[in-house]
């Protein structure tokens, strides 16, 4: 009474292989779905992208911007800026003025363009003259909304003002880390 099922199955009919094909599609839907949303959720985060154009007037040294003597603190762009940093400096809760002359007063990079999430940042960096170590500041300044956000760094101590993202903070200890050896940290930081 038993019949011999195989006799009649032709081995390239794809009989019995449809469930297998289906299981595998199956299978392979249920582990990469998750891999490519993670993927597309993480390539959504922002990541800073360096798109510094060959020439804008917020590319340069921002102490041309800010400073007195600077070549461009009577433009519009300078005026801008100079808000701008003077706001941000207002964040640290001390002698804005002090510590806006401590940093004018040392070598400053040239300002470059990143884009972060949906907003395009110049990042600068400027500090004091022979301490530039142990007091600096790294700043982004949203071309758009001019919002400043960034890390000081005064005599050691390190503020986030500002509220920076989490990938603004990266960008800057990725460009900027502190780096303090010891016997700057002996003669110049604030002891408590």
């Amino acid at each position: 009474m038993t019949r011999n099922r195989g006799k009649g199955m032709r081995a390239d009919s794809g009989a019995g292989v449809f469930p297998l094909r289906a299981r595998a599609v199956l299978l392979g839907a249920v582990l990469f779905f998750p891999l490519a949303y993670h993927c597309q959720a993480h390539a959504e985060e922002s990541v800073p992208k360096n798109i510094t154009p060959a020439s804008s007037g917020y590319k340069t040294e921002i102490f041309n911007l800010v400073g007195p003597d600077g070549d461009q603190s009577g433009t519009a762009i300078g005026r801008t800026v100079s808000a701008a940093f003077d706001n941000f400096l207002n964040l640290a809760g001390q002698d804005s003025k002090t510590i806006r002359k401590r940093l004018l007063s040392g070598p400053a990079t040239e300002g470059t363009l990143w884009k972060i999430g949906e907003s395009r940042e110049w990042l600068y960096h400027l500090c004091q003259a022979h301490q530039c170590n142990v007091t600096n500041v790294a700043l982004l300044v949203d071309e758009q909304t001019h919002r400043t956000a960034g890390r000081l760094l005064y005599r050691c101590e390190t503020k986030w003002l500002g509220n920076p993202s989490v990938a603004e903070r990266a960008l800057i200890e990725r460009e900027y880390p502190v780096k303090i050896d010891a016997d700057d940290a002996k003669f110049f930081c604030k002891t408590h």
